[in-house]
């Protein structure tokens, strides 16, 4: 089976257009999105520096992203493809409530967050959570291992429904359970047939690098993928990696691993066929070479990046005593 897969458009709807037209020139009969599916927006930014931000209006742009563009494009797609597949899980940018929402406006388009879901023979297993970071969004956010800490900031946010509200004193970490756990909890297909698909990548792999050279992927992910040893895992959610590490693909024992990274002006994305994807897996911008950039782009690049991380530093950050950090609190 052809199947596409990207990650973290980020409610672009020019990638989500790109993205569906990639898949009809594939010819996939499956199209995957790795989770970050929805747009991140704040009003007047500026009140995150006097502690005055109103975080309800960004679930509202996101139910409206549903409701005006990514509810109907979806609907419309299946209907006029009915063979092709539209399979997604949530990232830590999405709001649990707008999932929820998207889950009943498209119910062709099928949710695999914590579950399995079996088309034409191969097994596909989602998740879509994320070790923690000083982003505000937390309803998709978990300590890595049992017995990891939190990442203290300034903003800790869940959406419930009575509205946005702050997780206090780490919350929304200490009191769910860890990645580790809910993972173990996951029914999966195993080896020959079954895809894997997390928002996060494996730590170490390489598919985690971040701009600063340092990996901030999830151990848990790393060993769900040892012990089940699918035939794919598919990640997102570290855009810059693949240009950071100088690859977009690795192997982890027999699983071929993949992050296609992200860019909000061309589409990054995947094609493979599951009898054979190592041979045939194909990049949207990368083909089937190496991974390539300008240096004048990797440049500007860079510097963005080192703007939000001191952006998310200065601004994000909850002063005072420290929480035990499962990462380096950037992402």
């Amino acid at each position: 089976m052809r199947v596409v897969f990207v990650s973290d458009l980020h409610g672009n709807m020019k990638l989500y257009h790109e993205m569906l037209a990639y898949a009809l020139q594939n010819k996939a009969k499956c199209v995957v999105i790795g989770g970050d599916l929805l747009p991140t927006r704040i009003d007047r930014l500026w009140k995150l520096l006097h502690g005055t931000a109103d975080f309800s209006p960004a679930l509202h742009t996101q139910l409206d992203f549903i409701d005006g563009f990514l509810g109907p494009l979806f609907a419309d797609f299946t209907s006029r493809h009915p063979d092709v597949s539209i399979l997604y899980i949530p990232g830590n940018h999405d709001w649990h409530l707008a999932v929820e929402h998207l889950k009943t406006a498209v119910p062709a388009a099928l949710c695999l967050h914590g579950r399995t879901e079996t088309i034409d023979g191969v097994a596909f297993t989602g998740y879509g959570c994320t070790n923690d970071s000083l982003f505000w969004v937390k309803d998709f956010v978990r300590r890595d291992l049992h017995g990891s800490g939190y990442v203290r900031s300034r903003y800790p946010m869940v959406s419930t429904e009575t509205g946005v509200l702050p997780s206090r004193e780490g919350a929304y970490a200490l009191k769910r359970p860890s990645m580790e756990e809910e993972l173990s909890s996951i029914a999966t297909g195993r080896g020959v047939g079954h895809v894997c698909v997390f928002h996060c990548p494996p730590f170490g792999s390489g598919l985690d690098t971040l701009y600063t050279g340092k990996p901030i992927g999830s151990k848990a992910i790393t060993r769900f993928i040892a012990e089940h040893s699918p035939l794919v895992s598919l990640h997102g959610h570290i855009h810059e990696a693949p240009y950071m590490s100088g690859f977009y693909r690795c192997t982890i024992g027999k699983t071929l691993a993949v992050n296609p990274g992200h860019h909000p002006g061309r589409l990054h994305a995947v094609a493979f066929d599951t009898d054979n994807p190592a041979q045939s897996l194909t990049h949207s911008i990368f083909g089937t070479g190496a991974v390539s950039r300008g240096v004048f782009a990797r440049a500007i690049d860079r510097r963005a990046r080192l703007v939000k991380g001191f952006f998310m530093k200065k601004v994000l950050a909850r002063q005072g005593q420290a929480s035990p950090l499962v990462s380096d609190g950037r992402r």
